[in-house]
Formats: structure tokens, C-alpha cells, sequence
């Protein structure tokens, strides 16, 4: 059994529940084994913003805490994932940085060395169970099931840290994973287009006119669903559809899925003690209908 430590961030624990729910049954079904550790603390991805030192600092820190429990770390966030796997290939390649942070880190009795590795929960369920084992998992029918893929700018960008696995400008890992659930995974113009989950703080204007941008998009498309895999895409996608409707005049009402929302379905999980659908913001009503329906056909 594969093992993690599980980095959940600042942002799924307090807003998007469902996301760790689910996470923690889809993997556990597949063989992961995820690991607790109360030493985390912040990525230190929006400190770096104000002080790049210190952002690098917060990451070395929950870096050398997995390291020293011999974990790699699995995170939800793709903002962590980034921020994460980022500051331990600097500090890997920059022996005089390191020693620098390290000094620093003396101070809680951390040290970082360099021997570990970042993934996200996408990359894991891609590269270590792998599409034809997921498909193998399958338990539920999807087929028909038309969802929309977001990536998230944080997935793979940078591109150096991605390290190949995946085209930036042009992705197909999301795609490849929606498709072994047995749903159709359905491209679309604006599909790279930002949440805006970053400009929120700053202008809330902006951030609802990029969402309602690729929501007006999506209505030529005949989707179910957006899938994801982002718990900050996911509050832009998802709990913001009714501002926008207030602010733009629009009558938006898509269902948003968290990617291990969507394969736990197809995987037989109970809809709300595995996954937690009861608690996202657009009612998956009609799709849990359809599947139910299908399974009785």
C-alpha cells in the first residue's frame, strides 16, 4: 500500500468538506494510505506574495515535517501542490538556500534535506493507480454523463515543476481520469480560463465576470457538470453561481464535482456518508436520478 502524508491546506478543511470526504474514501478504496499530521501548517503560497522569503520559509517547514516521518506528501490543493513542490525543487538545487532555511528552521528542531517527493491527488490516482485500474474500480454506470473538465492554473504551472507530466497549454491527465469513470469528458474554448479565485480579495467584480465568462460558455455545450479539482475553483464555481446570477441577470445552475466526488460515484460510494454531495452548493438532484435510473435499466 502506497503511503502519504496528507497536506489538506487552509482552504478545504474550512469551506469545502466534501473534498476531504471524498479524497479520503476514493483513496482508501484504491489502496492509498493517507497519513494525519497535526505539524502542518500553511504552504506558505499566498506569503509569498508579501515576502517571498517567508513563503519559501512556511513551505521548507511542512516540507522537513513530512521528511522526517519518511512521507511524501499528497495534497488536495493544487495551490499547495504548486507552492509545495516548488520550494523543495529551489531548495533541492540551491544547496546555499537550503542551509540558509535550514538555519532557520534549527529553531523548531527541523531540518530539510531534499529526499522527498509533492504530488496532488490527480497525479497520484493518474500515475500510481493508473486509468486502467480506476476503470477497473468502476462499479456504477456514468456512460453519458457529459462533464466539463477544470484544470486550474495551479496543476501544472509553473511548468518546471510539473516535469512532463502533463501539456500546460493544452491538458489531457483530468480528461483521461473523467473518461475512466465511464462519463464523457467534454472540451470546451475557455477550458484554461482562470476561477479568479485570486483576484477575489481584490476585486470581486472581476472574479465573478471570469466565472460567468466560462459559465456562458458551457451553456452551448449541453453539460451535467463541471468537474474539478481545486477546493478554491470549486467555492468560484460552485458558491459563487447565485452572485452571479444576482450581479449579471443570468439564471446559472450548474452542478460542480470535485473529481473524487465524481469517481466515487462510479466507484458505489453513498452519495452523502462517502462523498458528501448533500453539501455542495448546486444540487446534484438530477444526476443522481439518472444514475440511479441507469443501474435499474
Amino acid at each position: 500500500m502506497n503511503r502519504y502524508a496528507l497536506f489538506l491546506g487552509c482552504t478545504t478543511p474550512r469551506y469545502v468538506f466534501q473534498y476531504e470526504l471524498s479524497s479520503r474514501w476514493v483513496l482508501e478504496q484504491l489502496g492509498i494510505e493517507l497519513i494525519d499530521i497535526d505539524d502542518f501548517a500553511c504552504c506558505g503560497f499566498n506569503q509569498i506574495d508579501l515576502n517571498k522569503e517567508t513563503g519559501l520559509l512556511l513551505a521548507a517547514m511542512n516540507l522537513a515535517v513530512a521528511e522526517a516521518r519518511g512521507l511524501n506528501i499528497l495534497t488536495l490543493c493544487t495551490s499547495c501542490a504548486g507552492a509545495l513542490a516548488e520550494a523543495a525543487k529551489k531548495l533541492k538545487a540551491d544547496p546555499e538556500k537550503r542551509e540558509g532555511v535550514n538555519n532557520k528552521l534549527q529553531t523548531v528542531a527541523l531540518e530539510y534535506r531534499g529526499s522527498i517527493e509533492v504530488k496532488h491527488i490527480s497525479r497520484v490516482l493518474y500515475e500510481d493507480i493508473g486509468v486502467e485500474k480506476i476503470e477497473e474500480a468502476v462499479e456504477t454506470d456514468l456512460s453519458g454523463l457529459r462533464a466539463a473538465p477544470h484544470y486550474g492554473c495551479h496543476y501544472l504551472k509553473p511548468e518546471w515543476i510539473s516535469a512532463g507530466f502533463d501539456e500546460p497549454d493544452a491538458p489531457q491527465t483530468l480528461h483521461q481520469l473523467i473518461s475512466a469513470t465511464g462519463a464523457v469528458p467534454i472540451s470546451y474554448e475557455t477550458s484554461n480560463l482562470c476561477c479568479g479565485g485570486k483576484t477575489f480579495p481584490i476585486s470581486r467584480d472581476t472574479t465573478l465576470s471570469l466565472v460567468n465568462r466560462k459559465l456562458n460558455n458551457l451553456k452551448t455545450k449541453k453539460i451535467d457538470c463541471i468537474v474539478l479539482q481545486c477546493p478554491t475553483c470549486y467555492l468560484m464555481y460552485g458558491e459563487m453561481q447565485k452572485q452571479i446570477n444576482k450581479r449579471f441577470g443570468e439564471e446559472h445552475e450548474v452542478p460542480v464535482l470535485l473529481y473524487p466526488q465524481l469517481l466515487g460515484l462510479a466507484m458505489g460510494g453513498d452519495p452523502q456518508t462517502d462523498l458528501g454531495l448533500d453539501l455542495n452548493a448546486i444540487p446534484l438532484d438530477g444526476i443522481l436520478t439518472r444514475i440511479a435510473k441507469s443501474d435499474q435499466d
